[in-house]
């Protein structure tokens, strides 16, 4: 299938209503309560009908981690999957629910049974699929990954939702509407982009060169019980209360992460957008409706470790050495809870560069190859793989 070769002097907003940002209050995931607030959430920001029309195909691009309950807060919650369903099916949408998980593909079916997802799915008559097309599409303007690995599935939608979960997230700080898309890239494809962009500030730019191609048309995040801490799979749940919808995906991930206590811009990946001209992250220049923000910020939310906002300032060459020479001057790694441990190999399997074995009692992790991205942390059901901090790490910790 021929794709087009898109520049980013070409790219231009799409859509309407890109700067409003709407937020609803919700308690919890009673059905009905959680319908109203979807409904009443795209209703003011001028109604699904001025997004999808009758016939059209439209996928909906959950947040769905690995195979963890929906109580765990990890994934996009199957109740608010329904009510975006049902919202669909009242323009007279097709539905089709898609995601690729980073995660074996024979533990897919279980994360769509134990995630509650694909239930929901299908009782309320949506088609669920697993991104397994490939589509190659040139990104020859970002010199570290020239080629980007895209599903055909979400290429081929009409339009396109992003639903993601509101969480922190230990390597992008923060993780929503447009760090959902990561999820669009099929099989291991993830595991070696990992490899190719190990600072946080190149890893948001590839975000953005994802986001630039996909151009959704929609989010829907799902913020009444969010994760704090070490997100975006080990940190606890937290009750944030509220659902958000806009369809400029860059200010709903700036009032999101302003929500929880973070600087709209200290996000990479919004303000890397922001400057490329996709999206609005200034907040006096985002038109909330809705519950005003006043009213739903937290201010004692427990954010993940800003230790990549300093990696960020450290040229790539030294950053290097850091790494691979002196791993003692700036030490931030994963660590293994022996007591946790259940050996099942699965951090080792995503480890980018392979630079984690089995052990006696657990997977052993070689410092020198490791690029702290936390996909061991990420992809661990057990919980355990913590971070550990030496003494110059721990002073750029929030």
């Amino acid at each position: 299938v021929a794709v087009p070769i898109l520049y980013f002097s070409q790219l231009r907003f799409w859509g309407n209503n890109l700067s409003v940002v709407s937020i609803v209050k919700c308690s919890d995931y009673e059905q009905k309560r959680i319908d109203r607030a979807v409904k009443e959430s795209l209703s003011l920001i001028g109604g699904l009908d001025r997004v999808v029309k009758a016939g059209q195909k439209v996928l909906l691009k959950v947040n769905m981690l690995n195979a963890d309950p929906p109580e765990k807060a990890v994934t996009t919650h199957p109740a608010l999957l329904r009510s975006v369903i049902r919202a669909v099916k009242e323009v007279k949408g097709e539905v089709i629910v898609g995601e690729a998980p980073g995660i074996a593909y024979k533990d897919i079916e279980k994360a769509w049974h134990v995630t509650g997802l694909k239930k929901a799915a299908k009782e309320e008559g949506a088609k669920v699929i697993n991104f397994h097309k490939v589509e190659r599409i040139d990104n020859s303007q970002n010199k570290q990954v020239p080629v980007l690995h895209l599903a055909g599935e979400v290429l081929e939608s009409d339009i396109v939702i992003s639903l993601p979960k509101l969480k922190t997230h230990n390597f992008t700080l923060f993780t929503g509407a447009i760090k959902n898309l990561y999820g669009c890239i099929p099989g291991f494809h993830k595991k070696e982009l990992h490899r190719l962009v190990p600072r946080p500030e190149d890893f948001a730019r590839l975000m953005i060169d994802i986001f630039a191609v996909i151009k959704p048309d929609l989010a829907i995040m799902d913020g009444i019980v969010g994760m704090e801490g070490d997100g975006p799979a080990a940190g606890p749940p937290r009750k944030i209360g509220v659902v958000l919808a806009s369809q400029d995906l860059v200010a709903l991930d700036a009032v999101a992460s302003h929500i929880i206590g973070y600087a709209p811009f200290d996000i990479d990946i919004t303000r890397v957008a922001a400057e490329r001209g996709l999206g609005e992250g200034k907040l006096e220049k985002i038109e909330i409706k809705g519950a005003p923000l006043s009213e739903v910020k937290i201010e004692d939310y427990q954010l993940a470790s800003s230790i990549n906002v300093l990696l960020n300032k450290v040229p790539g060459f030294v950053l290097f050495a850091f790494r691979h020479l002196a791993p003692w001057v700036l030490k931030i790694k994963p660590v293994i809870n022996k007591d946790r441990c259940t050996k099942c190999e699965e951090c080792i399997g995503h480890c980018p560069t392979e630079a984690m074995k089995m052990g006696k009692d657990c997977p052993i992790i070689d410092t020198k190859r490791c690029i702290k991205c936390f996909c061991c942390q990420e992809f661990c059901l057990e919980r355990a793989v913590g971070i550990k901090y030496n003494w110059l790490a721990k002073r750029f910790q929030i």
